[in-house]
């Protein structure tokens, strides 16, 4: 009997979460299209450039949105059964309060699973895919591969191999032609934009003349101009879109270059705890299920998700800045918000 009723569970909670997901992915898919439809006809971004590029955002939104469908989901799913009485009767049946939570969160772990399996390699493949369709129609003289970016500039060709924000750049190689033929090579270790240009960094150039080449080395350049800065605010992937494999690495490169890395930290971190915050907002949303069998509707829950959904994302994107801003830990940071919410409803459920 159990069993049955575990599988009735996961029927009715599944399918509620993935009809909530659908219509709020939907929705912001639509409007997301209509505010790309303002840069149509920039280059060769057309109709058909901006419909594959939202579709290709689909796997991050889905991430996105998760946490936020299962609580909603849950709680229309089983304030459904609630009002026909069927909890009651599950409850008679043997079903008590905490095998009612661990099937929630079998549910929810699977779902965990799948979403954090969607943001390390199916949303970054897509979402980077999406970037380089949209910065290569936007603009012109624009090349993006696995090797990084590669920009002409009348007559010099740059590669930058790392973007790490719309500040800093590292690796990159800039190659200067008179007509057909390669006049010099300079080799960059990280460029910094600043108010009156870029900032070089381990610069190492190698002159090529007809009889020779000749190397030489600065320490530190100012240039008036490397790439348009434009560009960068194309190119930059946040943190939050980015796999925990590169994350990690980025981390270890800005550490070892004494740059900031406290961002992408948190984004390291949050890539574990987005996943788990679904068993919070199913044990969430079962305290609420029970002391509203008698009374309140499908609009009565429909908003308590809504609020509670809201109410999460703002405390915990105030909490991870607050944590970036103050120095915490990133672990930390990336927990509190999840924490709080664990704690409210273990507390909610120890009074049903």
């Amino acid at each position: 009997m159990i069993r049955i009723l575990d599988r009735y569970l996961w029927l009715h909670i599944l399918g509620g979460t993935l009809l909530v997901l659908l219509v709020l992915v939907s929705l912001d898919v639509f409007f997301t299209f209509l505010n790309e439809i303002e840069d149509v006809g920039r280059g060769r971004y057309g109709y058909l450039q901006a419909l594959t590029y939202v579709l290709l955002s689909l796997p991050q939104r889905l991430y996105e949105y998760a946490p936020t469908a299962t609580l909603i989901g849950s709680l229309l799913s089983l304030g459904a059964l609630a009002g026909h009485g069927e909890i009651t009767a599950m409850r008679a049946a043997g079903l008590s309060v905490s095998a009612f939570a661990m099937t929630l969160l079998k549910i929810g772990l699977v779902i965990a699973v799948l979403v954090f399996l969607l943001g390390e390699w199916g949303s970054p493949l897509a979402t980077q895919q999406a970037e380089k369709l949209r910065a290569e129609s936007l603009e012109g003289g624009l090349s993006l591969n696995q090797g990084g970016l590669w920009l002409r500039d009348g007559k010099r060709f740059v590669h930058v191999a790392r973007v790490l924000d719309q500040s800093h750049l590292a690796d990159i190689s800039v190659y200067a032609f008179s007509g057909r033929q390669l006049d010099s090579i300079i080799k960059v270790g990280q460029a910094e934009k600043v108010t009156d240009g870029w900032l070089l960094h381990q610069l190492k150039k190698i002159t090529v003349r007809a009889d020779t080449i000749i190397t030489s080395s600065e320490k530190q350049a100012s240039w008036d101009r490397l790439v348009p800065v434009r560009m960068l605010e194309v190119l930059r992937v946040s943190p939050d879109k980015m796999p925990a494999r590169d994350l990690r690495e980025y981390v270890a490169y800005l550490e070892g270059n004494e740059l900031q890395s406290g961002q992408y930290k948190l984004a390291f971190w949050n890539r574990f705890v987005q996943p788990l915050t679904i068993l919070v907002m199913l044990l969430l949303a079962l305290p609420f299920v029970f002391s509203s069998q008698r009374s309140g509707g499908a609009g009565h829950r429909l908003f308590l998700g809504v609020m509670l959904g809201i109410g999460f994302f703002l405390l915990n994107r105030m909490a991870n800045q607050l944590g970036v801003v103050y120095g915490l830990p990133a672990l930390l940071s990336a927990l509190m918000t999840p924490l709080l919410f664990l704690a409210v409803a273990l507390y909610l459920l120890r009074r049903v």
